[in-house]
């Protein structure tokens, strides 16, 4: 072999090592690109699913939060009610006191 076709065989190899060199760092630049972009999709799908999720627990939260209200209002309604018809019982007997008072005078 002469010594031209040794340096041919050189250019050759180097010429090689270059585009296997540019492959892989064309590969490497895909490789992180799809990384990012997955990274990103993870992201956002993550976000989704978390205001998904909180706006489900806020939904319960307000429905039993309702039915105490409603609960607390049933209940107050009965007392309200309760203390009105005493009210008006011990109005009555009073009336019938001061009736009895004043007729037995």
């Amino acid at each position: 072999m002469g010594m031209g076709k040794v340096l041919q065989s050189i250019k050759k190899a180097e010429m090689a090592a270059e585009q296997t060199l540019a492959d892989a760092q064309a590969e490497s630049n895909k490789i992180l690109s799809d990384a990012r972009r997955d990274a990103s999709d993870l992201i956002t799908q993550t976000t989704e699913e978390a205001q998904t999720s909180i706006q489900t627990i806020l939904d319960s939260a307000r429905e039993s939060a309702m039915k105490n209200v409603k609960a607390v209002q049933k209940d107050g309604g009965k007392a309200v009610s309760s203390v009105t018809t005493d009210a008006t019982k011990n109005q009555d007997a009073a009336v019938d006191l001061i009736v009895e008072k004043l007729l037995n005078q």
